[in-house]
């Protein structure tokens, strides 16, 4: 019943991880496995790497890489052995590993497995008549017969060894496994609070102190906006508090998205697609509540905030309804308006680029453009106006998006629009002080502007805008 509950809960885990984590441990056990069995050689009296010489010979090497060839053999033994125990553990369940506890005992069993079911034979019938071998060519006054008496007169000392070396891998194999496991492994989620812990008895206690008999105070941290700020302030808080069933974290954003704005430019050339720039927001939150809702009203005094969200469709819903949501913790992340300075004109006539849907119609607008002056033929200063854009502002998104933008225009009446020639494009990007770029060193300004505008974009400096109707611009 137990296993059926955790398998209930455990998400986001596979088949192929599990065995890689067992893989990883095995391999490393394997490392480790390599000083104890040199030290027990030696303080029999034999050469330090007469095994690994021996398993070369096993497998027919006879030069200088015999010691090389048997290392490898060892590591890819490892590598096999991880394998089978990583599946026998995945798919019998007998032991849920992200429990450091666990994976030691897991370890150990197998340790303890791979001595008796492989050690022993390989050691008895393959690996002691070879080392037997391998000493009479390293030790030409020693006959096999005498070989043999040496390693029988160690047979405990060697047993004693390798049980040794088996548990050093055992427990290295569970440690490392289990370390992943609860690392990059399984996620154990609560249903109720719509949140995932890393490890099972973290939500074991989450269980019991959130929803026993006597649940605990939470310590609320409620994040508004799913930004660059809000998502990174969450990602830091998760870190820090992923174990601790005390803390409370929902994150709220009017967004279900979390956009790289710093390629908003190239979304508005069509230089790349719009979902190369989206993330969802819940891939972020494993340990924190999400609400995609609007921020109503905030109540510093009470400590509450009001998210509104739509029923049905976002421009024409159904309803509007409201949630209360109480925090301990406020962390407001979220972003700025764009900020026209009182030209009511210019938000009536421009486009900003704050969004996606901005960036989409920047492009479907320059197209429609395109496509208005590649079929004008009679007004020649209809046409130049039609492929005139302009600008506002030299900053890194200024600069990038006036890149991009003349070069999509650029390229596509060079392969599309035939009838629309190089002298009627007029691109212009308009600056208020003397260099564009103020975030950079003055050599790095000066080179972005002789790069744009040898691209072909006139750049106006030290022009102020101080306003636009649906034809002209005032500076």
């Amino acid at each position: 019943m137990k296993e059926h509950q955790e398998a209930k809960i455990r998400v986001d885990f596979s088949l192929r991880r599990e065995v890689l984590f067992v893989v990883i441990g095995a391999v490393v056990g394997a490392i480790f496995m390599v000083v104890p069995r040199m030290i027990f050689e030696a303080g029999m009296g034999l050469p330090y790497y007469v095994t690994w010489l021996a398993f070369g010979h096993v497998v027919g090497i006879y030069s200088s890489f015999s010691v090389v060839a048997g290392i490898t053999i060892h590591m890819i033994t490892a590598i096999c052995i991880g394998t089978i125990i990583g599946i026998f553990l995945y798919k019998t369940g007998i032991l849920n590993i992200s429990k450091v506890s666990n994976g030691l005992i897991y370890g150990l069993f197998s340790g303890i497995v791979v001595f008796v079911v492989f050690f022993i034979p390989v050691s008895q019938f393959v690996l002691a008549p070879e080392i037997a071998r391998t000493l009479t060519e390293m030790v030409p006054s020693m006959t096999e017969i005498d070989a043999a008496k040496q390693l029988a007169d160690n047979f405990y000392l060697i047993i004693v060894g390798a049980i040794i070396t088996h548990l050093v891998f055992g427990i290295t194999v569970g440690l490392f496994s289990s370390l992943f496991s609860i690392k990059f492994g399984a996620s154990y989620r609560c249903y109720k609070c719509d949140i995932s812990f890393s490890r099972i008895d973290s939500h074991q206690r989450h269980r019991e102190l959130v929803h026993g008999v006597q649940p605990i105070k939470l310590k609320r941290i409620l994040i508004l906006g799913g930004g660059f700020a809000g998502v990174q302030v969450l990602r830091t808080l998760q870190k820090e508090f992923q174990d601790d069933v005390g803390v409370d974290i929902t994150l709220v954003s009017r967004e279900n998205f979390f956009l790289f704005t710093p390629m908003l430019p190239e979304v508005s050339s069509g230089m790349i697609e719009t979902r190369n720039i989206l993330t969802p927001v819940r891939t972020f939150c494993n340990r924190a509540r999400f609400y995609e809702a609007g921020v109503e009203s905030i109540d510093l005094k009470n400590r509450e905030v009001v998210i509104t969200h739509f029923i049905g469709r976002q421009i024409h819903p159904v309803d509007c309804r409201y949630h209360k949501l109480y925090y301990d913790y406020l962390v407001l992340s979220l972003g700025s308006e764009t900020n026209f300075f009182g030209m009511n004109d210019v938000s009536e006539y421009a486009f900003t680029i704050k969004n996606i849907g901005d960036a989409i119609q920047i492009r479907n607008h320059v197209i429609n453009m395109l496509e208005q002056a590649d079929v004008e033929h009679d007004d020649m200063e209809l046409k130049k106006s039609v492929m005139t854009f302009v600008i506002i502002g030299g900053g890194f998104s200024g600069v990038e998006t006036v890149g991009e933008l003349n070069d999509f225009v650029r390229d596509s009446i060079k392969h599309f629009y035939h009838n629309i020639e190089k002298p009627d494009v007029r691109i212009v990007l308009i600056n208020s002080s003397e260099r564009i770029l103020p975030e950079v060193t003055d050599d790095l300004s000066e080179f972005a502007l002789q790069r744009i505008r040898k691209g072909g974009v006139e750049v106006l400096l030290n022009t102020r805008l101080t306003g636009v109707d649906a034809t002209n611009l005032g500076e």
